[in-house]
């Protein structure tokens, strides 16, 4: 590992930093109450704004992808980090308009892309290559967890004292003073992305495999039906952790104090499945990291305060480490040659699998008055989920061994 690539490793993790999961995402739980009640909305209007970026975040994944295997990562991202804050910067101008916030938020999906772990997948990729695991699940996952922790905090004390409006564009201003030049001046791709150590690794054939291909088989949809069902759920409990603790007479400062447990200890977690990835030849056995949600959810339906905290706790790393281990499935069984196309893709389903749990639990809640009745959903999704990770077939069998950047 060279000092080089550590410096791009610590850019790629800032840059995530300051991306759509943790600045907006991870940061909804503080903005859903006030921006609701000022606009009088219903539990399931606002999550909707999640809902319509994760579609067209979706469906523009593929674009996204193509770009940046076709320019570069630098061509996309850089002008991509502007973007993504200009819509922040527009959220910060919603006036109750439902149009509105279905324009910005449908803006926000693509945008955000452009400078999401799409291209910073690819970039790790390049200059990792015996610990990828690790490095993926460290920046693309732990640095999300490090971030929103903060990003919890920082939001939660700014619309305090100044309001929602202007939080947003606090938020926006620090993507373009720290995230872009630190990208700039840092971040950028191996000089030779595909090394002829990576031809020897499981599923990193030199020539990788067609999206169409990938597409079509069975270890993309497994990896993806998996994955999407843990995120949709913990993304769904988190965003309306808040309203649900009330609910069962949990403290606000239990709550907070939960919710930020859920982020610090995501970076633990992430690093830890990754390392059990580099090491494990049978991506089946990592189903127990998809596990771990579904016992936290468990613990948390007792609504002891030391168990929602445990519970909630378990999610976060659950939540993190299955994130952080997507780009590492993709670039194991597909290769790098067409990495950004294939992983925009099944990061844009994992987006959009973001904003359809938290909008399908605000429903549930609405139609029966609570959020217990649709806890028994919330368990199947997440044990369907952990079935589906069990089955995850052998990756790509390759000759030889492999050696380290």
């Amino acid at each position: 590992m060279t000092r080089k690539a550590v410096a791009v490793a610590v850019a790629c993790a800032i840059c995530m930093g300051f991306g759509f999961a943790p600045i907006f995402f991870g940061t909804f739980p503080q903005f859903l109450e006030p921006v609701s009640r000022q606009f009088q909305w219903s539990a399931a209007i606002f999550p909707q704004a999640m809902l319509i970026s994760g579609v067209t975040g979706a469906l523009s994944g593929p674009l996204v992808g193509r770009l940046i295997d076709k320019l570069g990562v630098r061509k996309v991202l850089l002008p991509g980090l502007v973007a993504w804050a200009a819509t922040l910067v527009a959220m910060s101008f919603l006036n109750g308009s439902l149009v509105m916030l279905y324009v910005v938020s449908a803006l926000m999906g693509p945008l955000a892309a452009t400078c999401g772990p799409v291209g910073l997948a690819k970039v790790v990729s390049s200059w990792f290559d015996r610990s990828r695991g690790v490095a993926l699940s460290a920046i693309l996952g732990g640095s999300v967890a490090i971030f929103t922790a903060l990003m919890l905090v920082v939001a939660r004390a700014l619309i305090i004292e100044i309001g929602w409006r202007e939080t947003y564009l606090v938020l926006a201003g620090s993507i373009v003073l720290i995230a872009l030049p630190v990208s700039y001046f840092f971040l950028r791709e191996a000089p030779h992305s595909v090394s002829p150590s990576m031809a020897m690794m499981p599923g990193s054939a030199v020539e990788g495999v067609k999206p169409t291909a990938a597409f079509t088989s069975r270890a993309f949809w497994t990896v993806m039906l998996s994955s999407t069902l843990v995120c949709a759920s913990c993304s769904g409990v988190v965003s309306h952790f808040v309203p649900w603790s009330a609910e069962r007479a949990v403290s606000p400062g239990i709550a907070t104090f939960a919710l930020t447990l859920y982020s610090l200890v995501g970076p633990f977690a992430a690093l830890i499945a990754g390392a059990a990835a580099d090491r494990l030849r049978r991506p089946g056995m990592l189903a127990i990291v998809f596990m771990v949600p579904l016992i936290g959810f468990l613990a948390m339906l007792t609504s002891q305060d030391w168990a929602v905290i445990i519970g909630l706790t378990m999610m976060g790393a659950g939540f993190a480490a299955v994130a952080g281990l997507l780009p590492f499935f993709t670039s194991r069984y597909f290769g790098l040659a067409n990495a950004s196309t294939i992983f925009g893709v099944a990061i844009g389903l994992t987006t959009l699998s973001l904003g359809i749990g938290p909008v399908l639990l605000g429903v549930l809640r609405d139609k029966w008055g609570a959020y217990a009745p649709g806890s028994p959903i919330v368990v199947g999704a997440l044990i369907l989920g952990a079935v589906l990770a069990a089955s995850l077939p052998p990756y790509p069998r390759s000759n030889g061994g492999e050696t380290s950047p």
